[in-house]
């Protein structure tokens, strides 16, 4: 598919954390902007169109794509497979979507789909959409720096395993920034873009330092054996813990893949270090 200028982008799952930047950026790149997702505050975006839709839905799907050029896709805690067929099936029903982005992951490869589902889900994603017809953008985001907040609970930072390998860590401002440089170069289209920052620290790195700064009375790090929590999570039927504990065996073994080499090339180099982000937040 021939690609043409992109006016109006539809952000699905644009109630994300890391998707408040994405929104930041499109406007002051002056992209026309149709927020979505199921539980939009629409007051919090009093000069956007907002849209309340489930992607599983597919007359909600199709009035919220409808007058977009655009899809871009960054969406949790759904099957996301599933979700980005119907949208790819929605966008060629429209018939004026001319390109459809999807955030995607740094250790997504097929050598790493058996060892995680959604690393499964994401690499099956990346694949139908290289397949769809569309023109696409594929990025490749490691961690955000945004979430070392949800390592703190009740008054303790914790890192679940050792976690020994270090990650790239980006702030989602630099992310955006990538995002909607890549969106204005259709040099950039249908490419897998990893991006990366510019500083490789471990989580607990990461965190000692986030803790320093936001939480200067928590004097430690914590890392919880796996075991430990297991056991907790099954005696106390805590289905969170117990979802979220195989995503840190996962990262315990599994390295960032790919080089942010084309995306550096094309679209410009990340800059924000962690210490100038904690400064700036």
């Amino acid at each position: 598919m021939t690609s043409t200028t992109i006016n109006k982008v539809c952000i699905l799952g644009a109630s994300g954390l890391v998707a408040q930047e994405t929104i930041k950026a499109f406007t002051k790149h002056r992209f026309a902007l149709k927020l979505v997702s199921r539980n939009i505050d629409a007051q919090k975006y009093m000069q956007i169109e907002t849209c309340k839709a489930d992607v599983f839905n597919d007359k909600e799907l199709s009035l919220a794509i409808d007058g977009c050029d655009a899809i871009h896709i960054t969406l949790s805690q759904l099957d996301e497979y599933a979700a980005l067929t119907r949208i790819i099936s929605a966008a060629r029903s429209n018939g004026n979507i001319k390109l459809i982005s999807f955030v995607s992951g740094a250790t997504v490869c097929e050598e790493n789909t058996h060892k995680l589902s959604f690393i499964d889900a994401k690499y099956r994603c990346e694949q139908a959409l290289k397949e769809s017809g569309f023109d696409y953008l594929i990025l490749r985001p490691t961690w955000f720096m945004e979430s070392l907040s949800l390592m703190i609970q009740d008054g303790k930072a914790n890192v679940i395993g050792k976690q020994p390998n270090k990650l790239r860590w980006i702030a989602s401002k630099d992310f955006a920034n990538v995002l909607v440089n890549a969106y204005e170069k259709p040099e950039t289209y249908n490419q897998e873009l990893s991006v990366y920052g510019p500083q490789a620290l471990t989580i607990n790195e990461a965190l000692s330092q986030y803790v320093k700064v936001k939480h200067p009375q928590i004097k430690k790090v914590n890392n919880a054996p796996f075991w430990l929590l297991k056991t907790i999570a099954w005696l106390t039927k805590n289905k969170q813990l117990k979802d979220i504990i195989p995503v840190f065996e996962y990262f315990e073994t599994t390295t960032e893949v790919g080089s942010p080499e084309t995306t550096e090339r094309l679209v410009g180099k990340p800059q924000t270090r962690l210490s100038e982000w904690l400064a700036e937040h």
